[in-house]
């Protein structure tokens, strides 16, 4: 009895699982799918029972295709995509101010496309349907999740069904909260969120054409004084515009009928298309302090937020699952000491904000841009506008080779390409699916006799794969330049390099540097 009389509340029994994981949108679905490929039992929840049925992301790009290829999915994924075939700024008249072009076919780096538009219901159901397969996830989709508490070894949640119902408590080593933009779990957890200083509201529209209208093949950002917009292709008969509100306009009437058709005109008459989905967000430039608070790690939209202008938010919330992923895995396996956890809020913390940073320069170069229209003062830097010289953000520290800045080819941090290889006689293949989900040392001769016993027995310990890719094997040339100027490259299971091996940096001193990382 308490101090009042009253027996206590009995504790709901735990069920208890390897990894609890908080939100089954994209990101918590692949998060599930990418640990129960590798063992883990999973328990996924979700106030909703089905996808969300709101727009949300539309593009994701070659590096993601690796990770779905990774959970068996690519060639499943690919199927339900269209190539991204270009992007450009456009000014009122509907001028190029600058832009890329892509042939279609094309394949990057990645060996996929380096852009791929999908219909996210679509897309999220696929990978609700592959995760049903297996019988180590068990979701709980319409329950509500209380705020966890954590141990020094364990996480508990309480979960309840939406429409009422028995208390279910669930147990596990670590949580990973998908929860979105709002995270619950990182409010309970009191983790501060940082703004990049652009919030700015957006009427986003989803459109079933219903006859053969003549629009852009690429994505467009409109830089028109009146009205800033955006419009991106889609797949099939899909097509996207965004529409920034301006001063004085109400989410209302911004979502009313006749409001959309009238902004839809230029491009679409009433009749041609269909409004499929429409919503009023408001674009958020932000991430969190901190990703890890414990057992429980932030990923998705809970760590950061970013307004769509370069098609990287999901995609960002997909490079989490890729660094986090095999790090707890390999901890779980005895192999790396607990502080390889910390790396990731080290790892991806910058690579979201460079992102989101960048996004934010999109954003604020559109305003410019549409202003120099009316007063003629063009801003001097565009770096930031699509074929500009902002490049892509690498890894500057955590699971990688000591002395990062030094001049090793500047390949350090960087993603690792994909080539069709033939290797064995086992026909052409994928390069990843030779070392999928392992570190591996890749070299376009034959070095095994340069590795000593000791580290052959630690790479066998690790799971790591030595492959030899001679230049009679490759089927595509992705790997040629990076081959031909080192004698190696240790890849990580993320595709990010670990290292490269040449003359300035011997195999021998490499391999002790991965180590150094390992138990």
């Amino acid at each position: 009895m308490d101090q009042n009389g009253t027996a206590p509340a009995k504790q709901a029994a735990s069920q208890e699982f390897d990894v609890i994981i908080v939100g089954y949108g994209p990101v918590g679905v692949t998060a599930a799918n990418a640990l129960a490929r590798r063992g883990w039992t999973v328990a996924a929840i979700d106030r909703m029972e089905d996808v969300y049925p709101l727009p949300r992301a539309v593009l994701f790009d070659g590096e993601i295709m690796r990770l779905f290829q990774e959970i068996g999915l690519s060639d499943t994924l690919i199927e339900q995509t269209e190539q991204n075939l270009g992007a450009e700024f456009i000014d009122a008249k509907g001028k190029r101010i600058e832009g890329f072009d892509v042939p279609p076919g094309t394949v990057g780096a990645h060996n996929w496309p380096d852009g791929n538009f999908f219909h996210q219901p679509t897309f999220e159901r696929t990978l609700r349907a592959h995760a049903a397969e297996n019988a180590k996830i068990t979701t709980f989709l319409g329950y509500e999740a209380a705020a966890p508490t954590q141990t020094s070894d364990s996480v508990r949640i309480e979960i309840v069904p939406v429409d009422g119902g028995a208390t279910v408590a669930l147990t596990a080593p670590y949580l990973l909260a998908a929860d979105g933009a709002s995270s619950p779990i990182r409010k309970a957890r009191d983790i501060t969120f940082n703004s990049l200083g652009y919030d700015c509201d957006w009427l986003v529209v989803d459109v079933l054409l219903d006859k053969d209208v003549e629009l852009p093949l690429i994505a467009q950002q409109v830089c028109d004084p009146e009205r800033i917009a955006t419009f991106v292709p889609i797949v099939g008969k899909r097509r996207r515009w965004e529409f920034r509100l301006n001063e004085g306009e109400t989410r209302e009437e911004m979502l009313e009928e006749d409001k959309i058709h009238d902004l839809l005109e230029p491009w679409v008459k009433r009749g041609e298309a269909t409004i499929e989905r429409a919503a009023v967000y408001q674009f958020h430039a932000a991430t969190a302090d901190k990703w890890r608070d414990g057992r429980i790690f932030l990923m998705g939209d809970a760590a950061h937020q970013t307004p769509p202008f370069l098609g990287q938010g999901m995609c960002a919330g997909m490079r989490d699952v890729a660094n986090l992923v095999w790090k707890l895995d390999y901890l779980k396996r005895g192999l790396v000491p607990e502080e390889i956890l910390d790396t990731y809020h080290e790892e991806r913390d910058p690579h979201a904000h460079d992102l989101v940073d960048h996004a934010v320069a999109v954003g604020k170069l559109m305003d410019s841009i549409a202003d120099a229209q009316v007063t003629g003062n063009w801003p001097e830097n565009m770096d930031a506008i699509y074929g500009g010289s902002r490049g892509f953000p690498r890894l500057h520290s955590g699971v990688l080779a000591r002395g990062t800045e030094e001049d090793s080819g500047k390949v350090f941090g960087f993603l690792f390409p994909q080539a069709y290889v033939e290797l064995d006689g086992r026909g052409e293949r994928q390069l990843d699916d030779l070392y999928r989900g392992n570190f591996a040392v890749i070299s376009g001769k034959d070095l095994s006799g340069e590795i000593s016993a000791e580290h052959k027995a630690f790479l066998d310990r690790i799971g790591a794969k030595v492959l030899t890719v001679p230049e009679s094997a490759r089927r595509s040339q992705q790997l040629d330049l990076l081959l031909a100027f080192n004698e190696a490259v240790i890849v990580r299971p993320d595709h990010y390099i670990f290292s490269v091996v040449n003359d300035d940096h011997p195999l021998a001193e490499q391999l002790n540097q991965l180590q150094s990382h390992f138990k």
